[in-house]
């Protein structure tokens, strides 16, 4: 009988059917951040209230349109004005992408390190070891190098790592939808890391 990981593999996608990116931000990136972040119109704290939390809204959003932290205090938003911010993040993290990545990206590998940076901040990026082996053009090793920025508070989190793969998924070519799907049918613990 087929393990549950070898029976939901999909197909090896393919990076060189990615076309160039031309430096905008991915509809890859903005999907796998709205399935994984889901829209919320109040400010909610992402940890649960645990330490290490950050008041977000909208689509993870931390700072509102008038350029303020989120905080319990923000007022509410609609799903359109978190599609603005979303949009106004998103192009940050493209633009924080294309000024320190140092060789040409395919759009499926752009889509995927704006969702990390989106997801975790530029100033990780670059202090990461994941955009030297990018700007030595060591591609291959980026998935693993996704893959270690899973610790909130110095614990393993289930749903980054979650994240990650999905991510990393999209690096190597494969759609956002079925990144996500597959990274949550896929991965039930902390030592799950199924192949694309």
């Amino acid at each position: 009988m087929a393990s549950k990981k070898s029976a939901l593999a999909a197909p090896a996608a393919s990076v060189a059917a990615s076309p160039p990116w031309d430096g905008t931000v991915p509809a890859a990136a903005t999907a796998v951040v709205k399935r994984i972040e889901g829209f919320f119109a109040h400010p909610y704290d992402d940890n649960g209230a645990q330490p290490g939390g950050t008041w977000t809204i909208g689509y993870g959003t931390i700072v509102d349109a008038q350029g303020h932290r989120v905080t319990p205090q923000t007022p509410a938003i609609t799903e359109a004005e978190a599609e603005q911010l979303l949009r106004r993040d998103m192009a940050s993290a493209a633009r924080d992408v294309q000024q320190r990545v140092q060789v040409p990206l395919r759009t499926c590998e752009a889509a995927a390190v704006i969702s990390w940076v989106y997801n975790l901040g530029v100033g990780n990026l670059a202090k990461s070891t994941m955009l030297l082996r990018l700007n030595a053009n060591r591609k291959s090793e980026v998935p693993a190098e996704m893959r270690k920025w899973i610790m909130q508070e110095g614990r393993p989190v289930l749903g980054l790592l979650r994240r990650r793969w999905a991510e990393a998924a999209i690096f190597g070519g494969m759609d956002a939808t079925n990144a996500c799907v597959r990274a949550w049918r896929e991965i039930d613990d902390l030592s799950d890391w199924p192949p694309f």
